[in-house]
């Protein structure tokens, strides 16, 4: 799969292009699919300020507020099944959470870049369900990767 990191410079992570390609290698793998499936597929993932995310999540979501992660998938069909879609990351979001929450800023940035993945791969948490289904892959590729426990 190419990835594509947008702004990821600004963003004071040390989180290297290879480490993303390893946590969404991982994503495909937990979630069910096969490698060979997303071959020639293409990603981007953006980080951008509290401002920019809030402007998307109201246009694109109805929400008038920030969000620390938001995917948008693509009709396939326009795109001849190339691209997968876009990752938007809030690294000011993020790095307040981490905080809050006790975590790692690299470790919650991992988790974002899982939940906003696994949400391109059609997975939600509308449902407790659903909800349940896709924490236990959080946690299960936060485990794998050794970058802790994301709830």
């Amino acid at each position: 799969m190419k990835v594509f990191l947008n702004s990821f410079e600004n963003s004071s992570s040390s989180i290297t292009k290879n480490q993303v390609a390893t946590i969404l290698n991982k994503t495909i793998e937990e979630a069910g699919f096969k490698q060979e499936e997303f071959t020639d597929k293409e990603l981007s993932i953006s980080c951008v300020s509290e401002k920019e995310i809030k402007l998307l999540n109201k246009k694109y979501r109805g929400k008038d507020e920030a969000t620390n992660v938001l995917s948008f998938g693509v009709d396939e069909l326009l795109t001849k099944n190339l691209v997968i879609g876009d990752i938007v990351l809030c690294i000011e979001i993020i790095k307040k959470e981490a905080k809050e929450y006790s975590k790692d800023f690299e470790n919650r940035l991992k988790h974002m870049i899982i939940h906003g993945f696994l949400h391109l791969l059609n997975f939600n948490h509308e449902a407790k369900h659903e909800r349940i289904k896709m924490e236990n892959i959080e946690k299960n590729i936060m485990d794998t990767i050794s970058a802790g426990e994301p709830y």
